[in-house]
């Protein structure tokens, strides 16, 4: 007998003890009674296996041989049902899940957007809600060919659209339109000006005429390179273009206060676990009308995955943690560093191009705060560009204008 046969009708596992265990083997044959499996210990025990239900004539049969036959074990389909029918429960949810492996197979669960790089997933998955493909949906009266047309016309910055549904899944794919970078627009004349006072180290002027040279003084609003070119019988309006560097001294001073306000954490906590379905949220345990203000909240999800699929289903735990606030003095030593890299950073952010060379600080305590004066000696870009407008001076006879030349 096959082993898929002896598992659909069960089997028996008996153990034939006695002189001539061959006997009894015989006398099985003989009654009709199928056997198989048939291993030998010794030459006193053997183990043979008979369909259940059957071994009670078994037994009996070996006792005419003077031989014992007792059950060792019984397996099969009929001993798995067996068991299974003292369980209830799991076999009222084995009949649920399998109902719900199809039920559930009309419902949208999961929504993937894919291909969206500048337009927010929550803009797209919004417009799919109104156009009920949303998680809980039905996806019975799923059009791909619809939901594209309106997808593009309620969100014009996209140029494609596909969905595509896998089970509860729906995966959207898009491709945003290619929106033109505007350029501000560059004026047709202007100057190049200074934008603090400083000592001119370099310079490389590409357009306009030049009226600084390396190594000279200038004040902040000076014209670097004018955006009028004179050559003496004409003049040539331009645009000026080029970079101008010089040696500039930057000063200033930064506060913070001299004390802090620590945590220290009492020990108590509280607890609220939540079962998120969709947008619902469905409190598990724990009080979730915490009173105290000064508690830290840490909120831990973890949600139902499966290789390449997200449910929307997670369980969320919110743990908030009591503390109470301690002033304390700031270490000095910190404070000082920590004003002396925030001093460079705000100087670098002041400058277009350049570098900070030697910076003089003077740390001090003033009552209850923290002052750190600096002079730092920097060489940056200073030319900045200014447009020329012309100014209107009335028309003629004929309908022409006049403009009067304004720096």
């Amino acid at each position: 007998m096959n082993r898929l046969t002896a598992y659909m009708i069960g089997e028996t596992r008996l153990s034939v003890t006695g002189a001539s265990p061959q006997d009894c083997l015989n006398l099985l044959t003989q009654e009709g009674i199928p056997f198989w499996s048939v291993e030998r210990r010794d030459e006193l025990h053997y183990l043979v296996s008979v369909p259940m239900g059957r071994e009670k004539q078994a037994v009996k049969l070996a006792m005419r041989c003077f031989c014992t036959a007792e059950v060792a074990a019984h397996r099969g389909l009929p001993v798995l049902l067996k068991k299974a029918l003292r369980r209830p429960v799991l076999l009222i949810g084995i009949a649920v899940s399998i109902a719900l492996c199809f039920l559930l197979q009309n419902r949208i669960w999961v929504i993937e957007v894919r291909g969206n790089e500048r337009i927010p997933q929550d803009v797209i998955l919004r417009s799919l809600a109104e156009l009920g493909i949303k998680p809980g949906g039905k996806s019975n009266d799923f059009d791909q060919q619809r939901i594209k047309m309106q997808m593009l016309n309620a969100v014009p910055a996209l140029s494609w659209l596909a969905a595509n549904r896998t089970g509860g899944k729906i995966t959207v794919l898009v491709t945003e339109r290619d929106l033109p970078q505007e350029e501000p627009d560059k004026p047709r004349v202007g100057n190049l000006v200074a934008s603090a006072d400083g000592i001119i180290t370099d310079y490389n002027v590409s357009e306009g005429m030049r009226l600084i040279s390396r190594g000279e003084t200038v004040t902040a609003g000076q014209i670097l390179v004018s955006g009028l070119e004179d050559y003496g019988l004409c003049m040539r309006a331009v645009c000026a273009e080029g970079e101008i560097y010089a040696d500039t001294w930057r000063q200033g001073s930064i506060v913070t206060p001299s004390d802090t306000l620590e945590k220290r954490y009492t020990g108590r906590e509280w607890k609220v676990t939540s079962l998120l379905v969709g947008r619902k949220r469905i409190k598990i345990c724990g009080n979730s009308g915490i009173s105290v203000d000064s508690c830290d909240k840490m909120v831990n999800v973890k949600r139902l995955r499966l290789p390449g699929y997200e449910f929307p289903i997670a369980l969320e735990t919110v743990v908030w943690r009591e503390y109470t606030l301690t002033k304390t003095q700031k270490d000095p030593v910190i404070v000082r560093r920590e004003l002396e890299s925030a001093w460079e950073a705000q100087t670098r952010a002041a400058m277009i191009a350049g570098v900070i060379g030697q910076t003089d600080y003077r740390f001090s305590r003033s009552n209850t705060v923290y002052v750190l004066r600096a002079e730092s000696k920097c060489n940056e870009m200073i030319a900045r560009l200014i447009p020329i407008y012309g100014q209107y001076e009335g028309e003629d006879n004929d309908g022409t204008y006049h403009q009067r030349r304004t720096d």
